[in-house]
């Protein structure tokens, strides 16, 4: 090939081009969107979070419409990476065609990928006149606003946060007990701020003007990102408890790995019940004092009065523990209306307290705008039409001679920082979350979501014992410890000793901190430069 068609390749298709930064964009979402993944990627290679936005931000600004595509390609890419499992899902249990499945996938990608997106633009904006320095604090504050914004707008999905690629990783997890997983994103992100300032910036930004020697970036960048790792790493330790010791609550998680396709069928219902019920005396034999089972494990309003299910009820009522289990509630009878509870079933009382979930899943749990996606009712079935409740609610439950208050989760609400935080600020002994992932599958999504709801433990103080129907379980203590984690598919009756003690943290009491100050200095560095620009502006007249 001659070198002037190289060159002239080169222009239109190289690094500093708009074509050639889509494609870093694209390889760059596709790395991180790939890091979510379970195995491999997430276990060895996390590292690469410190990192992963640096080659895409390395590179010249281009005009803002060009920056908001390729920030779009980037969004895209890591979501239909970190997403993919969904396209499965739909596929197997929501009866749709592979096109039609992807198409779903495609539009929930494209809608996350706006905020990547206008963090890119946003970001190419405001750093042209900002001053080299603040340059890595603006991109960190900037990518943390749009992540949190992701998880409130329009019932928010904060799915796959970038602070969550550090679960398993102490010090810097546990640090989340001061910042929470918000200011864990804003860490990471501010990590790779600091790489790019210490490679060298792009054209076209203020940390081009930045001056050389003593005072270069070059050198005092690294400096910067190694105070970071280390005061991150001493805050870590600090905020890592002591193992609480006694007192222990021995707790029987029950994993039933009942099939979705026999879940909702009345001929199953009875040998469903007889699983939970087999498994829980296996727990009570090896000590357990406590028995915990998933989601909707009774699929039936435990006051059912069907001859068919009568005695199986029965005997579950007259096991010798307390069983926090999901059960479907009845929520209204004219129309029937059900809803998704947690319910806590004490030896010797016919009463029980429940606690409706409050954050129904979209589209699997409640149709919104029906007018608009009405039609996707008879896909969801039964689950996909029920209500929601209002309220916060701990069970109270016999424990030994004394009591332990338990905050009851289910499922996706996990996922939520301050609705797990509210329920926190009620001191329970222990969260409580009951969750069914036979929905997805062997995909990724059973164990991001079992990572992402289990660093609220760390986060409130408070020890996490969480439940699936086909795994994963497992136990997260507030130091960061894993305990009890079981495989996907498998019925288990795993009883764990579970450390209590009330402990409260820095985020317990001040909620997402992490998140008002981002945004609180987004406000004021573009007061700033806005004034800035007028005070140019009038001395340009002047003159």
């Amino acid at each position: 090939m001659p070198l002037g068609i190289v060159k002239k390749l080169s222009t239109k298709i190289g690094p500093g081009t708009w074509t050639g930064k889509s494609a870093v964009g694209l390889a760059s979402g596709l790395v991180l969107g790939s890091l979510f993944n379970h195995g491999t990627l997430t276990d060895r290679l996390w590292w690469l979070s410190f990192v992963v936005f640096v080659p895409y931000w390395l590179l010249p600004p281009r005009p803002m419409r060009q920056e908001f595509v390729s920030g779009l390609l980037f969004g895209l890419a890591f979501n239909l990476t970190g997403l993919f499992w969904l396209d499965r899902t739909m596929v197997r249990y929501g009866h749709l065609s592979p096109p039609l499945a992807f198409l779903g996938l495609a539009l929930l990608a494209s809608y996350m990928a706006l905020y990547p997106a206008f963090f890119w633009m946003l970001l190419s904006r405001i750093e042209r006149k900002l001053p080299f320095f603040l340059v890595p604090w603006a991109g960190a504050a900037l990518w943390t606003v749009a992540e949190t914004l992701k998880g409130i707008l329009f019932t928010g999905f904060p799915w796959n946060p970038v602070g969550s690629l550090l679960f398993g990783h102490s010090p810097f997890l546990t640090f989340s007990a001061t910042v929470g997983t918000t200011g864990l994103t804003f860490l990471v992100v501010l990590a790779n701020g600091w790489v790019v300032l210490a490679i060298g910036r792009r054209t076209g930004s203020g940390a081009e003007k930045a001056p050389g020697g003593w005072s270069s970036p070059r050198l005092w960048a690294p400096l910067c990102l190694v105070l970071e790792l280390v005061l991150w790493g001493v805050g870590g330790h600090l905020d890592r408890p002591e193992a609480m010791g006694n007192p222990t609550v021995s707790v029987g998680m029950i994993q039933g790995n009942i099939p979705q396709d026999q879940k909702w069928t009345r001929p199953f219902l009875r040998h469903i019940l007889e699983i939970y019920l087999a498994l829980s005396r296996s727990a009570v034999r090896d000590g357990a004092r406590l028995l915990v089972w998933p989601e909707t494990a009774l699929p039936v309003p435990p006051e059912y009065q069907g001859p068919d299910l009568a005695d199986t009820l029965r005997q579950i009522r007259a096991l010798p523990v307390p069983i926090i289990t999901g059960t479907l509630g009845v929520a209204g009878r004219n129309p029937l209306r059900f809803s998704n509870d947690a319910t806590a079933l004490i030896p010797g009382q016919s009463g029980r307290d429940v606690y409706r979930k409050r954050h129904l899943v979209p589209f699997g749990e409640y149709i919104p705008i029906p007018a608009l996606f009405g039609w996707l009712r008879p896909i969801t079935g039964i689950t996909g039409d029920l209500v929601s409740g209002t309220e916060t609610r701990t069970f109270r439950v016999p424990y030994g001679e004394g009591f332990l208050t338990v905050g009851p989760a289910i499922c996706y609400e996990a996922l939520y920082p301050s609705l797990m935080r509210t329920i926190a600020r009620r001191n329970p002994d222990v969260f409580v979350v009951l969750s069914d992932d036979a929905w997805f599958g062997r995909t990724e999504a059973p164990y991001q979501l079992f990572r992402q709801s289990l660093i609220r433990a760390v986060e409130n103080g408070v020890p996490m014992i969480r439940v699936a129907n086909t795994g994963v379980s497992g136990v997260m203590e507030p130091n960061g410890t894993l305990m009890g984690e079981t495989p996907l598919f498998e019925p288990r009756a795993t009883v764990v000793r579970v450390p209590i003690g009330r402990k409260t943290t820095f985020y317990r009491r001040h909620g997402e901190w992490v998140f008002r100050s981002s945004l609180l200095f987004l406000v004021v560095l573009s007061a700033f430069r806005g004034m800035s620009e007028e005070i140019q502006f009038r001395k340009g007249n002047t003159a």
